[in-house]
């Protein structure tokens, strides 16, 4: 690189003795070359780094999570509700029932959520002699939190407290009951739906002594898919029910379900269901139909 030029007053050397100085010539400005003619450059442009398969398929995953949960159906995300559904119920074995459940959903930060179950139940068992029945059913809580959370898999591990707060045999199970459980959400990009499989198992931890135990396992695995931009969605679920009270003996249901966004923070759905088989079983029936709406918050 080139030093920078000096500061200060310019000195001036006096003439050496004996010379003349000459008169001052004017000086003599360097010949201007041409320069040849330079093509000019092009700015280049970066080309643009394309996101690898492996980003984009956690892009899908986390966008179907959010989608999911943002709807009120992903069982393992932790989003605030109010819910109201209403449902008839034709019991395998005899009896049809309506019932309405009003269900709340807070969280409790970012990976826990705490949630209420309040059933009013209508109950007739069709037999003769015999007379309608209304009143609450058995009252609900479950704690639950998220203990592994990534874009392609989420766990969601808790428990439900079941209270037996019914006012009649026929409306509820006379027993206190616990059930742990674990629910896991696997986004599957390459269909745009999410697999949420369940597992549960509920026992009796006291109540009435004259009352049957409970001591069952349900297991079901949820398709969720978001249609027409996100703004309606179709679900399917089988659920399998296993009575360890009689012998392992299993009910098994389907359960269907379409839904639509009203929107920002309200949803609706219908969920139609029918029964495969299982007389006795908790949790077993010959159909049922389903309507509700809730608030995501």
């Amino acid at each position: 690189m080139d030093s920078p030029e000096e500061s200060g007053p310019i000195r001036v050397q006096p003439p050496r003795p004996g010379t003349a100085p000459s008169p001052q010539q004017p000086e003599k400005q360097p010949a201007v070359q041409a320069q040849p003619d330079v093509p000019a450059e092009t700015p280049q442009t970066e080309s643009k780094r394309q996101p690898s398969k492996g980003a984009l398929q956690t892009m899908s995953d986390r966008l179907l999570n959010v989608v999911t949960a943002d709807n009120g159906q992903n069982a393992a995300a932790v989003v605030g509700r109010v819910q109201l559904s209403t449902e008839y119920r034709d019991r395998r074995g005899g009896g049809v029932q309506f019932e309405s459940v009003a269900r709340v959903d807070i969280p409790l930060g970012e990976k826990f959520v705490v949630r209420t179950d309040l059933p009013f139940l209508w109950f007739d068992p069709q037999t003769s002699g015999s007379t309608s029945m209304t009143g609450f059913g058995d009252f609900s809580m479950r704690l639950g939190g998220q203990v592994w959370r990534t874009p392609g898999f989420t766990l969601l591990a808790g428990g439900d407290i079941i209270f037996p707060t019914a006012g009649s045999p026929d409306l509820g199970r006379g027993k206190y009951q616990i059930g742990p459980g674990i629910a896991v959400s696997v986004p599957v990009s390459g269909i745009n739906s999410v697999v949420f499989p369940t597992f549960q198992h509920i026992t009796s931890v006291g109540g009435d002594p004259s009352r049957n135990d409970v001591n069952y396992t349900r297991l079901r695995a949820s398709l969720d898919t978001p249609w027409f931009n996100n703004q309606w969605w179709t679900s399917f679920e089988p659920n399998l029910f296993i009575d360890w009270n009689q012998k392992s003996r299993t009910a098994m249901n389907l359960e269907f379900e379409v839904g639509k966004r009203l929107g920002e923070h309200f949803r609706a759905w219908v969920r139609p269901a029918v029964g495969l088989w299982g007389i006795g079983v908790p949790g077993a029936y010959d159909w049922y139909t389903q309507v509700g709406i809730r608030y995501v918050f």
